[in-house]
């Protein structure tokens, strides 16, 4: 058998010794049993849910979801104005009320209205079109209107506008 683990420990001029012995065998079959105990205590311990992070989609797709609740926030997905894959007729303006309603209904399903959003991200396939825009988006807030960045962009189907939201739910 050989020693392991060696302790010492010296006092004034009397050497005190202690040596405590292990054989390998049984130091492995520990360290073994310590790991097989340490793997199954993560192995029953239940996987933390979305709801447990504090986050849920909303209306969830095959490859996005509508919305996601994390924590205080809702991070809302782009809307374009189409209607069973064709962009609605009348151009920016009624694109934009489009987008609009279908954003607002999106809110409300997190019981939030468009004063709640803080964050907006429009996409415009042309700037030209940022007046008409402008005129519809501005008109869906009463209060302070949110941060927001507009940029031009290829927009799917062919779409004039997009646009996605940030809302906070605050003291709700």
């Amino acid at each position: 058998m050989r020693s392991v683990i060696r302790l010492r420990s010296e006092k004034s001029q009397d050497a005190v010794e202690l040596n405590i012995v292990i054989s390998k065998w049984l130091f492995t079959g520990a360290m073994i049993l310590l790991i097989v105990a340490v793997s199954l205590s993560y192995a029953v311990i239940p996987v933390r849910s979305q709801d447990d992070r504090g986050r849920k989609a909303i209306a969830p797709g095959q490859n996005y979801s509508e919305s996601i609740e994390a924590g205080d926030f809702v991070f809302l997905s782009g809307k374009i104005a189409a209607v069973r894959g064709r962009i609605i007729p009348g151009g920016i303006k009624a694109e934009t009320k489009r987008v609009m309603d279908n954003l607002q209904r999106a809110l409300a399903k997190s019981g939030l209205t468009m004063d709640d959003v803080v964050k907006a991200t429009v996409f415009l396939r042309d700037l030209e079109d940022f007046p008409g825009m402008n005129e519809v988006y501005r008109s869906y807030y009463t209060g302070d209107p949110p941060a927001r960045s507009t940029v031009q962009s290829g927009v799917v189907l062919n779409a004039g506008v997009e646009i996605d939201l940030i809302a906070y739910r605050g003291g709700k």
